[in-house]
């Protein structure tokens, strides 16, 4: 038996095996304890017993210390050469407890420091990648004491216009357990993010890795407590991050987000039936509720402390103040709609969400008739009066005289009107989507009633003698593509 000592192998293993049988047999039965049989090779047992802990130790914490070296893919090497050998650690544990605990405090601490340092090179790496939105001194008020929901001048709202709209950074939540980022294709591509993006990608990293370094122990060492001790350091990094982060925080929507974003991956945690996150994830809400909460407070106390009549700018836009209050009021609705826990508004907030959402809709239609009855009053006339959706019947049946006007009229006036709608869109509409969607739907109508009047004309008795004048639907829709684009 003494030659398999010499190499950690399947047949090193076998040997290994039939050795603890033994031991552990001599250990539980009461008269082989007090036959002669075993006094004269208790002895030699014990030898073995103390080589093969001594080897089995040494060649195990070998293995751990291999996982320091740079490039080394810790989880495969956990999953195709630690796990075979995880009766290795077995037998430390039955037979030489001091051997196991050795061999524990090792992996304890080389995963400890390997994984802390992981973590704070890729927080470093994510740093590079931040979009500042709502820094401090973007948000000063009159008194250098009092945090200013407004930013001082038109200029500075557009430049920071994501601190108080939600619009497409909602999209986060919808992937929340996607890949993270990957900080050297990013910077490649000079991308920027707000830092919601970048928490979501670092708490990524964190459950995956949490949770393949939990199966893995709980398997190889059957000692869930491990776990634990291997991410105190893991754990300290990326909390010493988000407390920096929270402080220099003026962001509410990206609190709020990153709230939204801890209560789904609790939930993703959940159904992977793994609590080994629990406390982290409870500490991040506790971490981040407080600072949400201070810096609403600070946009409320400057709304108390705005003198309107000082910013008032003259114009057709709403005022930035009412515009600045409703995006950031809509967009906390809608969160709190997606991922409230009862703190803010619950079940009232999809209640409102929805309200909101309808009279946005009515308004759009109403919106849209009105810009298209200005700009193309007798195209939508003719076409509302004489002419069903169906393009078969008529409400009240046309005659050449009474189509030619709008034909020629349209023919003469239509790229001038466009640009005209066009423009009116851009200056009564701050918020972009809105914008884009009014006009978009307004141009969509204006196709629509001008097919239909085209396919009129042919069905008129002498409609032909106008085919000249009919503007082709493809330079329409030709037309209405490059406005789409530049709203």
């Amino acid at each position: 038996m003494e030659s398999f000592f010499w190499q950690v192998n399947d047949d090193y293993i076998k040997s290994l095996n039939m050795l603890s049988k033994k031991l552990r047999f001599a250990q539980v039965d009461p008269l082989l304890n007090a036959s002669k049989a075993l006094k004269d090779i208790k002895q030699e047992l014990e030898r073995l017993r103390k080589k093969a802990l001594s080897k089995v130790s040494a060649y195990v914490i070998g293995i751990f210390s291999s996982m320091r070296k740079p490039g080394t893919n810790i989880q495969i090497l956990q999953q195709n050469l630690l796990q075979k050998y995880r009766h290795l650690v077995l037998f430390l544990k039955e037979h030489g407890i001091e051997k196991y605990n050795d061999v524990c405090a090792a992996y304890v601490d080389k995963m400890n420091k390997v994984l802390s340092e992981d973590f704070r090179v890729y927080l470093e790496a994510l740093e590079s990648l931040k979009l500042d939105i709502g820094v401090s001194t973007d948000v000063i008020g009159y008194d250098a004491n009092v945090v200013d929901l407004i930013p001082r001048g038109r200029e500075q709202l557009r430049n920071h216009r994501f601190m108080f709209s939600l619009g497409e950074r909602s999209n986060i939540l919808k992937e929340i357990d996607q890949p993270g980022l990957v900080p050297c294709i990013s910077e490649a591509n000079s991308l920027k993010y707000p830092y919601e993006v970048i928490f979501r990608s670092l708490q990524k990293l964190l459950m995956d890795t949490a949770s393949s370094e939990y199966i893995f122990i709980k398997a190889f060492f059957r000692d869930e407590s491990m776990f634990y001790r291997v991410f105190e350091g893991p754990v300290a990094v990326i909390d010493e991050n988000m407390k920096l982060t929270l402080a220099n925080s003026h962001d509410a929507i990206c609190l709020m987000l990153m709230i939204c974003i801890t209560k789904k991956h609790q939930l993703v945690m959940s159904n992977r039936r793994l609590p080994c996150l629990d406390t982290y994830l409870d500490k991040a809400l506790i971490y981040l509720w407080p600072r949400f909460k201070t810096v609403f407070d600070m946009y409320i106390q400057s709304l108390y402390q705005c003198d309107a009549k000082m910013l008032w700018v003259d114009g057709t836009h709403p005022h930035h103040i009412v515009r600045c209050y409703m995006e950031f009021t809509a967009s906390l609705i809608q969160l709190n709609a997606e991922c409230g826990d009862g703190q803010e508004a619950g079940e009232e907030a999809k209640e409102l969400r929805r309200y909101f959402e309808e009279k946005l809709e009515s308004n759009l239609v109403s919106f849209v008739d009105e810009l298209l009855m200005e700009y193309f009053g007798d195209l939508i006339k003719f076409v509302k009066n004489h002419i069903s959706e169906d393009l078969i019947s008529y409400t009240e049946c046309p005659n050449i005289a009474d189509v030619e006007p709008v034909v020629k009229n349209f023919a003469v006036k239509w790229r001038t009107a466009l640009e005209l709608m066009h423009n009116e869109v851009v200056t009564c509409c701050s918020n972009f989507v809105s914008g884009m969607a009014i006009l978009k739907a307004a141009m969509a109508q204006l196709l629509n009633d001008y097919n239909r009047l085209s396919e009129c004309v042919k069905m008129i008795p002498g409609g032909s003698s106008l085919n000249r004048n009919l503007v082709s639907i493809t330079s329409i829709s030709y037309e209405i593509r490059k406005y789409s684009r530049t709203l």
